[in-house]
């Protein structure tokens, strides 16, 4: 049985004080009302402190320092060679990489009702996560062409996109990455058949 020492509790307690505040200052007064220097204030820390668990206001809005692909996600993505099931397999790695960000205290249905209210975060949400992209169209890249792998992961981060502005009272993030990756998959179909039938 591990056990956390009280450093570390510390360290995610002030990191989580940090997001919440973050979220709760963006709903209440809008992004360009929700300054580092506010965010700090109303988590009773130094703006030192946030720039030692987040890089941006965005990334602590969002509850992350960033998205990353771990080694294990690497190398399953890349266990399949070619174009075949490289849309699943992309839809699979989204799928693992959000449910880590989820398991790192990052509060998705709180950010789903934040976008709502606050449709104008949107923008630098997508920025934020720009550096995921540009990392899993690297990726992709190992796979197919670059331009086909740039298309495929643009599907897939539409579908993302779908998912985060999708009715309130539905969340495709339930359930976990397997069954968030099946839903990602779900709607990269989905956007095929409406493409397929409009051209018909």
């Amino acid at each position: 049985m591990t056990t956390t020492s009280l450093r570390e509790r510390k360290k995610v307690e002030t990191r989580q004080a940090i997001h919440e505040a973050a979220l709760r200052l963006v709903a209440e007064n809008g992004t360009a009302h929700a300054s580092v220097d506010a965010i700090c204030s109303e988590a009773g820390v130094s703006t030192r402190t946030f720039f030692n668990y987040f890089p941006s206001k965005v990334s602590a809005i969002v509850g992350l320092s960033s998205f990353e692909v771990t080694d294990a996600q690497r190398e399953a993505f890349l266990h399949n060679d070619g174009e075949r099931w490289l849309v699943r397999d992309l839809c699979t790695l989204v799928g693992g990489i959000m449910d880590a960000s989820a398991r790192d205290g990052s509060d998705r249905q709180a950010i789903r009702e934040l976008l709502h209210r606050r449709p104008e975060l949107t923008p630098d949400v997508i920025k934020f996560a720009a550096e995921l992209r540009h990392d899993i169209v690297l990726l992709a890249s190992r796979r197919t062409t670059p331009e086909r792998a740039q298309l495929s992961v643009a599907m897939v981060m539409s579908a993302v996109d779908c998912a985060l502005h999708r009715p309130l009272e539905t969340d495709a993030f339930e359930g976990g990455a397997e069954e968030f990756a099946e839903w990602l998959f779900g709607a990269v179909t989905t956007m095929q058949a409406v493409c397929r039938d409009s051209l018909d």
